[in-house]
């Protein structure tokens, strides 16, 4: 817990001396649009479009591996339940005598 906490200190920390030595303006324009904001906040902004639109791609694949991790899983337990089933049906018929 304490590690956890002293490095999200330091995170914040790097965070916050980026954002004071990048506090240069600059002008960002796209299109017909335009803003003007500082340039840490232009690569956090960046930073975290990339992650949002990262996360967008990998979710349908990731539900998509999860049903499917559950359909096995269910398939597992069947074919399980079926084999213990003929195992004992198995040891049954090795219980009669020969010629039955």
């Amino acid at each position: 817990m304490q590690l956890q906490l002293i490095v999200a200190l330091i995170i914040v920390f790097l965070i916050v001396m980026f954002a004071v030595q990048n506090a240069v303006a600059v002008s960002v324009v796209f299109f017909l649009w335009r803003i003007d904001a500082s340039l840490s906040s232009v690569i956090a902004a960046c930073f975290g479009l990339g992650t949002l639109i990262g996360a967008l791609i990998t979710v349908p694949t990731l539900l998509r591996e999860r049903i499917l991790i559950s359909r096995l899983r269910k398939q597992v337990e069947i074919l399980r339940a079926e084999n213990d089933s003929l195992n004992g049906l198995k040891k049954d018929e090795s219980a009669l005598p020969y010629g039955y």
